[in-house]
């Protein structure tokens, strides 16, 4: 109760600051919802406002807990089910940012959601160190982009897809579960 009177009063101060949009976001059931295991780390800066750029005036949503928690609860969700013992999974340098870019071909403006991160993969021994950048899109309307609702998708597509590849370089690896 305190962290969300905490996040509604920096909204509110935030909120003030010239022609910018503050939103809040709790997805906190999204890292509740999460098993709890020690063999998967994402740790970045512990970014808790995303901002969306490339609109006539920037969206800031705050989100609860940090984006470091939330991606590394849904990955951690989706590959939970394919663990093997010694496997250990840290990532590190976490970077999530999100702007808006029109096609001209269709007219249409999708929201594109880039996420970076560098991994360590350690599966019995064989060791996997790799760069992973994806990027989640999905179309907006600019004048009522509901980026507090967009946001949560956009992570939790971009979080499944990084565990996707995350998954295929444990299997090239060679180790069998």
């Amino acid at each position: 109760m305190i962290k969300k009177v905490g996040a509604a009063l920096a909204v509110a101060m935030l909120s003030g600051c010239g022609g910018k949009t503050m939103m809040v976001s709790d997805m906190s059931g999204m890292v509740a919802a999460s098993p709890a295991s020690p063999w998967l780390t994402v740790q970045g800066a512990g970014q808790t406002v995303v901002t969306l750029t490339g609109l006539d005036t920037k969206t800031k949503v705050q989100v609860a807990p940090d984006l470091d928690a939330v991606v590394q609860a849904q990955v951690r969700s989706a590959l939970q089910p394919k663990y093997f013992t010694d496997l250990i999974i840290n990532c590190r340098s976490l970077e999530v940012g999100v702007a808006a870019k029109t096609d001209d071909d269709a007219a249409t403006t999708n929201a594109n959601l880039d996420l970076s991160v560098s991994c360590r993969i350690v599966a019995r021994g064989l060791v996997v160190s790799k760069g992973y950048r994806v990027r989640q899109s999905s179309p907006i309307d600019p004048a009522a982009p509901h980026f507090d609702t967009l946001l949560p998708a956009l992570i939790r597509g971009a979080s499944n897809q990084l565990a996707d590849q995350l998954w295929t370089d444990v299997v090239a690896t060679g180790v069998k579960r």
